[in-house]
């Protein structure tokens, strides 16, 4: 299908769909890096050091999604914490933390945004909704290794030997 041509690393381990046809990769072997890369596969932003530059620790395993108006978020899974950037790679908040609490997170694994910009983060104890400020609004019973929407606003999470489909209605 094509080859995305980025000469600052050699490992990305996260992608999404922009809303533009672009992407939006998280490299993790020169860093904690963000790449996004236009629809015709050029790098148009790169935020180094993403996660690491807000926090107290390294990460090498950051997972990533994008909302409607270009908004990118990097959910760190070692830091337990969600960070969102603006389309051209400002910083602007950051939520989430470890532990047992509702918004607060137990070895988090993947996140994804709705067509409403939900944030929607998995970790052991269910999926965990958020508006897009951050704000905690309801937990998901389950979970799963990976989350995607489709075009039906349908999340789709892959769990154990399976595949779970939720049917998200708006707020």
């Amino acid at each position: 299908m094509g080859h995305l041509d980025y000469p600052g690393g050699s490992w990305f381990n996260d992608i999404a769909i922009t809303a533009d046809g672009g992407i939006i990769a998280s490299e993790f072997a020169t860093g904690d890096n963000i790449v996004r890369f236009t629809s015709a596969a050029k790098t148009r932003l790169v935020i180094r050091k993403a996660v690491s530059t807000h926090s107290d620790t390294g990460e090498p395993d950051v997972r990533v999604a994008t909302d409607g108006v270009g908004n990118i978020y990097a959910l760190s899974t070692f830091s337990n914490a969600v960070y969102k950037f603006s389309t051209d790679g400002k910083y602007l908040t950051k939520f989430g933390s470890e532990g047992d609490q509702p918004g607060q997170f137990r070895a988090a694994m993947d996140i994804a945004v709705d067509g409403q910009g939900r944030v929607y983060v998995s970790d052991i104890k269910g999926i965990q909704v958020f508006d897009s400020e951050g704000r905690y609004l309801d937990k998901i019973n389950g979970g799963g290794f990976g989350m995607v929407f489709n075009d039906q606003n349908e999340l789709l999470v892959a769990a154990r030997h399976q595949v779970i489909k939720y049917a998200i209605t708006k707020p």
